[in-house]
């Protein structure tokens, strides 16, 4: 059984590439995109089992992917987990996606990556070291 797709949008790379670097760590299976648009079309392409989001991005914002993946069928039922630097957004975002599917930045990895795994069912085992 391979393990949870997580697709991680975010368009700063030094952010993208710690939350790459963490998930993999972890044993899940992650994609990345730059912007809303390359995450949407990652997203119809690919079916993630869990989307972390950034709000603040070139082309499409967070906002707008939300908006367009509630209005697809194919999309709508991904779960999303919003990571981002706009402090202001986070209480209203919460009441939309709830209270724990929302970290502001800097986050407490220990949380997100709990909340990963909750959301995914987790990595599943790890191969064995040699």
């Amino acid at each position: 059984m391979s393990p949870p797709f997580v697709l991680v949008v975010e368009d700063d790379p030094s952010v993208r590439g710690l939350l790459q670097t963490l998930l993999t760590a972890e044993g899940y299976e992650v994609g990345t995109a730059s912007d809303g648009l390359a995450g949407l079309v990652k997203a119809s392409s690919q079916h993630p089992s869990l989307i972390l989001l950034d709000l603040m991005m070139p082309d499409l914002g967070g906002i707008r992917v939300l908006e367009e993946m509630r209005g697809d069928p194919q999309l709508r039922d991904i779960p999303v987990v919003v990571v981002t630097g706009k402090v202001d957004a986070v209480p209203g975002l919460r009441e939309v996606l709830g209270e724990t599917n929302v970290f502001a930045k800097p986050f407490a990895v220990a949380e997100l990556l709990d909340r990963v795994s909750t959301i995914t069912g987790g990595p599943g085992p790890r191969p064995a070291q040699t």
